[in-house]
C-alpha cells in the first residue's frame, strides 16, 4: 500500500533508491520496504506513459485500475498522477 508518509520519504529521496539507502533515518528504514519504493516508481512510470499520451486504452485502463488498488486515498493518487507528469 503506498501511503502519504511512504510518498513523502520517495519525494524527500527524490525518487533516489541510492540516495534513500545511503541517506535515510532508521525511521525512513523501517516506513517504506524495497518493494514499495520500487512499486512507487512503476505506478509514476506507468502514469507517466499514460500522460504522455503514448499509452493504449487498455494500458491506460490497466494502470488506473492498478493504481487504485494501491494508494492509501485520493490525496496519494492526485500526488503520484502529479509526479509523473510529463516536463514541458
Amino acid at each position: 500500500m503506498i501511503t502519504r508518509e511512504k510518498l513523502r520519504i520517495y519525494e524527500k529521496f527524490g525518487g533516489d533508491s541510492d540516495g534513500f539507502a545511503r541517506s535515510a533515518t532508521l525511521s525512513e528504514r523501517l516506513a517504506i520496504t524495497d518493494a514499495e519504493w520500487h512499486l512507487i516508481e512503476e505506478i509514476r512510470q506507468s502514469l507517466f506513459i499514460v500522460q504522455s499520451g503514448l499509452a493504449s486504452r487498455e494500458f491506460e485502463a490497466s494502470v488506473r485500475a492498478r493504481l487504485h488498488a494501491v494508494v492509501e486515498d485520493e490525496k496519494v493518487n492526485e500526488r503520484l498522477c502529479q509526479l509523473a507528469k510529463p516536463r514541458s
